[in-house]
């Protein structure tokens, strides 16, 4: 099937998933409703009522409790792949397992995190839909003939189609899904994945309209002694961004030292995690479930700079602990809480140092989209997410910069991100970032050696000795000048001393043309399991020169020389007299 063709394919594909993810997404966000007001308010409705809406009671410090019971039974005894986030065991599946996810997943996952969101888990629905988005398009790839990439990108629109399904943002869905799933930029995967985004949040809009989740319309004026406060809260969030991390993994470290120490049944070290968080929430209702409307409210009303730094510390504590102990739930909610209440305290103390500040709500939208980007070390997802969930296009400005900054400083404070460091510790290799394949920037005739020795047919076995005393292999010429066979070293140990060298030269070699791309040749090079390949000019037949491994590795060359700092011919600085060089010009082709 021609590339169109496939593209069409998995653009179709893209389509049926995307409608599927944006229908399990809604699910999910009713069922977490039920489980909610069963719990919190003792009634049977689906119009989700926040748990700090509820009367404060004793017995609600143990629904998380049973909550986490109830999620680490499930994770116990039918699905370990359940327990977490979700974005870190839908990259693993990418990374490692060719994006074969187990179809249990597709069951477990959201059932895990309707209990635990339900029940007052300090989490939102997105991680969960994102794995279980993940899961449907996987399924889907299994039952049908196709490559590993397609079957990544079909895993990756059922994640995007799942985060567009929850906020109602495509355009974030589908830079979630390029940046910490598919880690390309190509039309086969961004078009099928952007069709499956904006399914999810066509399915969404059908159900709960077409508003903002979080409307906000803060304003913006352009002040420049403004800049500075704007500067610090960028550095503040990638502090904080890193602090998140710590917390999370530390807890983390803890539970499992408990676990593995007292030997205690797994099912009840989710359970702990939730009395901690009925504890925490029983000063600080605001702490349980996805808490949605608890950020809006931070986004769009004043709010004293106390009860915002209680509500952000103490979300952030919740978290910590209920996803550490092992639950199931995701980080985007509680990084938006930590980020909006924290970010909203910033704006009071920028008010303080200078009157003519921008309002608190405008700083706590700005640290939402600051920390969510530093989190996940994805802030062209998070600028868009953040413009797509308030619709405030007029705090793009301070939105960019800000997240720019944390984006800069986070990466003095940390290597890993929350989502890459639980994958690096398991060592499994995540790409930085996506990249064009050096293989196929350059062409055979690029690379190749072109200074060749060959042999005529009628050569004998001193001449044959000879030349592969210093070579490899050799090509073997016929009477018309045209490349008869490939003589290697190795075929000389059996060769008798009266044999020609077009006898004993290999008929079958593998010969690649000087105008195709290097990753065609190599191709051919591995398949055909020689170390050399004769390269001919395309028409004539010709011998144009040889490929040889060697040539392969300079595309690797090139590629690590712009990344090799170079002075230019005006610098002053960086250059040692005497010193050695970088051959080649940054830019330039491999020699």
């Amino acid at each position: 099937m021609r590339r169109p063709d496939r593209l069409f394919l998995l653009s179709l594909l893209g389509i049926a998933v995307g409608l599927t993810g944006g229908l399990v997404a809604e699910f999910l966000l009713e069922t977490i409703a039920y489980i909610n007001n069963a719990a919190f308010f003792g009634t049977i409705s689906g119009n989700y009522m926040t748990p700090d809406a509820s009367h404060v009671h004793g017995w609600v410090v143990l629904i998380p409790a049973l909550g986490g019971l109830a999620v680490g039974l499930l994770i116990h005894y039918f699905s370990p792949e359940i327990k977490g986030d979700g974005i870190p065991e839908a990259m693993s599946v990418v990374l490692t397992r060719g994006s074969m996810v187990q179809p249990r997943v597709g069951f477990f996952k959201p059932l895990s995190a309707a209990i635990t969101v339900g029940s007052g888990g300090p989490f939102g629905a997105e991680g969960p839909i994102i794995q279980t988005g993940g899961a449907l398009g996987s399924i889907l790839s299994q039952f049908l003939t196709l490559a590993p990439s397609e079957r990544r990108t079909l895993l990756a629109c059922g994640a995007a189609a799942g985060l567009a399904g929850v906020f109602k943002t495509p355009f974030a869905g589908v830079m979630m899904a390029v940046e910490l799933l598919v880690f390309e930029f190509r039309a086969r995967s961004f078009i099928p994945i952007a069709l499956a985004s904006a399914c999810g949040t066509l399915v969404a809009m059908a159900f709960r309209g077409t508003g903002a989740v979080f409307p906000v319309t803060a304003g913006f004026t352009p002040r420049a002694a403004e800049l500075p406060l704007w500067i610090g809260l960028g550095v503040g969030c990638a502090g904080l961004a890193w602090v998140m991390t710590r917390a999370l993994y530390s807890c983390e470290a803890l539970f499992e030292h408990i676990e593995q120490r007292w030997h205690i049944w797994f099912p009840l070290i989710p359970a702990a995690g939730g009395l901690a968080v009925g504890g925490i929430g029983w000063f600080y209702p605001q702490v349980f479930g996805m808490g949605y409307n608890v950020i809006a409210d931070l986004l769009a009303n004043p709010h004293s700079a106390g009860q915002l730094v209680g509500v952000g510390m103490a979300k952030l504590a919740a978290f910590a602990v209920a996803l550490g102990s092992g639950s199931s739930g995701g980080t985007f909610a509680p990084a938006l809480m930590i980020g909006g209440s924290l970010g909203a305290a910033f704006g009071h103390l920028a008010r303080a140092l200078l009157p003519a500040a921008s309002a608190p709500g405008l700083y706590g939208l700005v640290a939402t989209a600051a920390l969510f980007g530093a989190i996940y070390r994805a802030t062209p997802t998070a600028i868009l997410f953040m413009l797509e969930v308030t619709g405030d296009i007029h705090a793009l400005f301070p939105l960019f910069l800000v997240s720019i900054v944390a984006d800069l400083t986070i990466h003095y404070l940390t290597d890993t991100t929350i989502n890459t460091e639980r994958l690096v510790k398991r060592g499994i290799h995540v790409p930085e970032a996506y990249s064009a394949d050096p293989m196929r920037r350059f062409r055979v005739g690029e690379v190749m050696t072109t200074n060749v020795s060959t042999l005529p047919a009628e050569a004998g076995l001193a001449a044959m000795l000879a030349a592969a005393a210093a070579h490899d292999a050799v090509p073997v010429m016929d009477a018309g000048g045209r490349v008869s066979g490939m003589l290697h070293r190795g075929d000389l140990l059996q060769a008798p001393r009266d044999a020609k060298a077009g006898e004993v030269a290999r008929k079958q070699f593998p010969v690649a043309y000087a105008d195709e791309s290097l990753h065609e040749a190599a191709l051919r090079l591995l398949e055909g399991g020689e170390g050399h390949c004769a390269v001919l000019e395309r028409g004539t037949g010709a011998l144009a020169g040889l490929l040889t491994p060697y040539d392969l590795l300079k595309a690797k060359q090139w590629e690590n020389r712009q990344e090799t700092p170079q002075p230019g011919p005006l610098a002053f600085f960086g250059q040692r007299k005497g010193g050695p060089g970088v051959s080649g010009e940054a830019g330039g082709q491999p020699h």
